[in-house]
């Protein structure tokens, strides 16, 4: 089976760990392992793998001893476990952290590039902004260009990874140029990245509000009564106006800004089932 370093979901893991186990005549079964780990309950194991229930805090590190895994395999699935069950975006972010910076691996979620990419608003924004902006090598000037302003030591930092990232490419004429005119996200960039830079945006939303006039922002917000089929049918039309806007963007000409687009759609109430 893959080492466990290739693994994002520590429950696939176990549930391949206990396949490959049986398959080379190993008598590991779910309530052997769950009795090795301590757990009264027969079932308990099988409840974990199937996402019914998680694993006590103390007994993850019984867990990943009964698995008989290596000194750095136990630390990785302690620690994949830990990011997994973690109640706060906050904790979970830090454990991305040590996942990404800990190990040697080729699971997306831990991928440090694409971590990195969406840890900053601003990375994203140098890179809209070179669709149009003739840069050839002046940090100032580019970091100039930015509401709120960053630094030169930013806009570089921004150029250096954009560049390792091969989504900016210098060409002969001195001139940094994109290497393609719209990219997206896709399902490889985990969520954590995602809500880090959702995070940021959102705070350049409160700014923007509070310091550009009308005419400069276009801001709107909806409180909706709807059933889960309306609701569902409202995602769809966001969905679609993504897709708009993107399209917008690949065949525009004559550009000359970068703008930030938000869309939020979430629960104020709690639904019948919850009540």
């Amino acid at each position: 089976m893959k080492p466990v370093f290739d693994y994002s979901d520590y429950r696939v893991f176990l549930s391949d760990y206990l396949s490959s186990a049986r398959s080379r005549g190993v008598p590991l079964t779910y309530e052997e392992l769950g009795r090795r780990v301590g757990f009264t309950s027969k079932g308990f194991v099988t409840q974990i793998i199937q996402g019914k229930c998680k694993i006590p805090r103390d007994k993850i590190r019984p867990f990943a001893q009964a698995l008989e895994l290596k000194k750095k395999e136990r630390e990785f699935f302690e620690l994949l476990v830990l990011f997994d069950q973690a109640k706060t975006h906050r904790a979970k972010n830090e454990y991305f952290k040590k996942l990404a910076s800990g190990f040697k691996t080729r699971m997306h979620p831990v991928g440090p590039d694409k971590y990195d990419f969406y840890s900053a608003w601003y990375y994203s924004a140098v890179r809209s902004l070179l669709s149009y902006y003739p840069f050839n090598g002046d940090y100032k000037k580019l970091a100039q260009q930015f509401s709120p302003a960053i630094t030169p030591g930013q806009a570089k930092k921004a150029i250096d990874l954009l560049e390792r990232l091969s989504l900016i490419v210098k060409k002969e004429d001195g001139y940094y140029h994109l290497t393609d005119r719209i990219i997206s996200t896709g399902d490889s960039v985990d969520s954590v990245a995602l809500i880090n830079f959702q995070q940021a945006t959102m705070d350049l939303a409160k700014e923007a509000l509070e310091q550009l006039p009308r005419e400069r922002r276009d801001s709107s917000t909806l409180t909706l009564g709807l059933s889960r089929e309306g609701y569902r049918a409202a995602v769809t039309k966001i969905a679609t106006l993504r897709k708009d806007l993107l399209d917008i963007a690949r065949f525009d000409r004559n550009i000359d800004r970068v703008i930030q687009v938000n869309l939020h759609a979430f629960p104020l109430t709690k639904n019948s089932r919850e009540r």
